[in-house]
């Protein structure tokens, strides 16, 4: 299948690069810096843009079956100030999905918006890091609105283990105080998810 994975140069997004050339996908990774991306392999093309640049991402989508979002904020410097970046990039992408008729999105959002919480970490995350929080809905939103094949994703804490392990998807899994997930184990779900669809047009939180 031939993917465009936007935030493919983040930590998170180079895992899901990884694996998916390892099972065979054509992958464009769009990333800001191309010198974050050391992959190299001969089914990977990289696109340097913006994702606040519609030009830029449109011309990284057309072509491509499907497109995964691993975009994310940084979190050091969005705890202090809301930021529409994302939110800015999740409209151009769904607009040149439109447009260049690309249906299948898989978008990493975060448990953070689930109702089931351990309640100190949901009064943490309103309080604490409302700022990162902040315009999450409105990009969840605007995805299920969009018409579009999506499967929104929340993983529990991200952690890094290198092994998948036995993990658990859910729509509004309840998150506790231990509840985690590697980075491997959610791209293992992002792309068994590209193809079997069991969570088409839903939102799935993913925790051990």
């Amino acid at each position: 299948m031939k993917i465009v994975i936007f935030g493919a140069s983040g930590h998170i997004g180079r895992i899901i690069t990884a694996r998916a050339l390892e099972k065979g996908h054509k992958v464009t990774a769009f990333v800001r810096n191309p010198q974050t991306l050391t992959i190299k392999n001969k089914n990977l093309s990289v696109c340097v843009g913006d994702i606040r640049n519609y030009a830029q991402v449109a011309d990284a989508i057309k072509g491509n079956e499907a497109v995964i979002s691993s975009v994310g904020n940084k979190t050091r410097s969005a705890t202090f100030k809301s930021t529409t970046v994302i939110s800015n990039g999740v409209e151009n992408i769904v607009k040149a999905m439109n447009q260049h008729n690309v249906k299948r999105l898989l978008f990493i959002s975060s448990f953070g918006l689930n109702e089931s919480i351990f309640l100190p970490e949901k009064i943490f995350i309103r309080i604490i890091l409302r700022n990162i929080f902040a315009q999450m809905p409105r990009q969840e939103k605007r995805i299920s609105q969009s018409g579009l094949d999506y499967t929104i994703v929340r993983p529990a804490r991200l952690t890094d283990e290198i092994t998948v392990g036995k993990y658990k998807a859910a729509e509004d899994l309840y998150i506790g105080l231990f509840s985690h997930i590697s980075r491997t184990a959610v791209a293992d779900f992002l792309l068994k998810e590209l193809e079997n669809k069991k969570f088409s047009r839903k939102v799935v939180t993913l925790s051990y």
